[in-house]
């Protein structure tokens, strides 16, 4: 996906929001995509990323000014530097967001080309609903959680 970066702040469907830290969009219904969350949240303890759920106006608006489709969710996105990163190239960079050792990580991920990485990322989201299940309600953040998470409401 090719993108100008911050050109989301010229579009009048999305409201203006906080764009200064790398922001994790994710399906606030899946048991993973929670899960993952919860991960890097214990493992960013200075704070440096937010995290949106797709269910949130805010990102359904950043992915239609994408093309993405907000109703299929068939990829989450990182919003990083005011561009988007999906599927494999969105996992690493929601590692290159996280302290050491991660963020290496997310940088050494890069050996493994797109294309591999991005049939890697399409059969775990495929399958991520019957492996983990889905949530009743959607992932809300906790009261110490509040500060990292976007609504757009």
């Amino acid at each position: 996906m090719r993108a100008e970066a911050y050109s989301y702040r010229n579009d009048p469907r999305i409201p203006a929001f906080d764009d200064t830290h790398p922001i994790v969009i994710f399906d606030g219904m899946c048991v993973l995509c929670s899960g993952g969350v919860r991960w890097m949240l214990d493992r960013d303890p200075k704070g440096e990323t937010r995290f949106a759920v797709i269910q949130d106006p805010l990102a359904q608006g950043l992915y239609h000014h994408y093309g993405l489709d907000a109703e299929a969710f068939d990829t989450f996105m990182v919003l990083k530097d005011g561009l988007p990163y999906t599927r494999w190239a969105g996992i690493l960079a929601a590692a290159q967001t996280l302290p050491q050792p991660w963020r290496g990580l997310g940088y050494l991920g890069r050996i493994v080309p797109d294309a591999i990485g991005d049939v890697l990322y399409d059969w775990v989201q495929r399958n991520r609903f019957k492996w983990f299940g889905t949530r009743n309600a959607c992932r809300r953040p906790e009261s110490a959680e509040k500060a990292r998470f976007l609504t757009g409401r």
